[in-house]
């Protein structure tokens, strides 16, 4: 799963042309390849799959995004809705869906290539960041408390530039009223990639790989029957969004629509689609 969060990001940021795009396909290439521990026809395979995932990006990605960017830039303009917020999540899923899919699709035949030391390899660095998330688990309450204030207000500060002391103080106190679902959430990685694993392990083809990524894929937001729904989650997140506009004061908001649009330039640059 970490791979094609991974491969999805990289995949937006690359672009699609000249240096950057050779970049690019040898930073994807060199993570895949370090993940797996793939020979040199294996890191070649995975190399030409990058390629076509990157110059395919721009007829993927720009025109989704484009209308992602201009529903959530009139929605912060005009008041934001839980309706608003419906109708955006539902343009982003089906951009993560079509490029997952893509990913999956390119990822699979290389990796129905694997030999089981090279399974144990991929399931020894994933273990070791299991071990790091368990460590995180295991500081006192308090202190992990203090942690997700302190990213939670990270985030909507990169969004609304700087917060008053009692916007600051709301944040924080509103980031105490939900569980930690930390445990869960490893919990439910563990799972799916232990059930990717014994797939894997089993060398039954592509096709097969396809299947069981693309599960665990859709299924990326179930943490399990101890955990809240992933229906009750994005309510929540809405409902959290919705909290936040209404702090938000009109310089916040217009920096808001200037932060939304400055990620889209970005993105325009990085797939060789900005403006001339």
């Amino acid at each position: 799963m970490r791979l094609a969060c991974l491969a999805i990001l990289l995949t937006l940021i690359v672009g699609c042309s000249g240096l950057m795009q050779n970049i690019g396909a040898r930073i994807v290439t060199r993570q895949f390849a370090d993940e797996f521990d793939l020979d040199e026809k294996q890191a070649e395979a995975t190399r030409a799959s990058v390629d076509r995932l990157i110059a395919k990006a721009p007829g993927v990605i720009g025109p989704r995004v484009d209308l992602i960017v201009a529903t959530a830039d009139r929605a912060i303009a005009k008041g934001l809705t839980e309706r608003d917020l419906i109708g955006v999540w539902r343009h982003v899923d089906r951009l993560l869906d079509e490029v997952a899919g893509h990913i999956i699709d390119e990822a699979s035949p290389v990796l129905a290539t694997l030999r089981d030391e090279q399974i144990d390899h991929a399931a020894a660095r994933f273990e070791k960041r299991f071990d790091e998330v368990r460590e995180k688990l295991a500081e006192p309450a308090d202190e992990r408390l203090e942690k997700r204030q302190d990213a939670f207000v990270a985030a909507i500060e990169a969004w609304t530039g700087d917060l008053g002391a009692d916007q600051d103080e709301e944040l924080r106190a509103y980031v105490t009223r939900f569980p930690d679902d930390g445990a869960l959430q490893l919990a439910a990685d563990e799972g799916k990639i232990g059930e990717i694993e014994k797939v894997l392990r089993q060398h039954p083809g592509a096709p097969a790989i396809r299947d069981v990524l693309w599960k665990a894929w859709k299924e990326r937001e179930d943490w399990g029957p101890d955990a809240r729904t992933p229906a009750e989650r994005r309510a929540q997140s809405r409902k959290t969004l919705l909290y936040i506009y209404g702090l938000m004061d009109a310089k916040q908001r217009d920096h808001a629509s200037e932060h939304l649009h400055e990620l889209h330039e970005k993105v325009k640059r990085f797939l060789g689609m900005a403006d001339s």
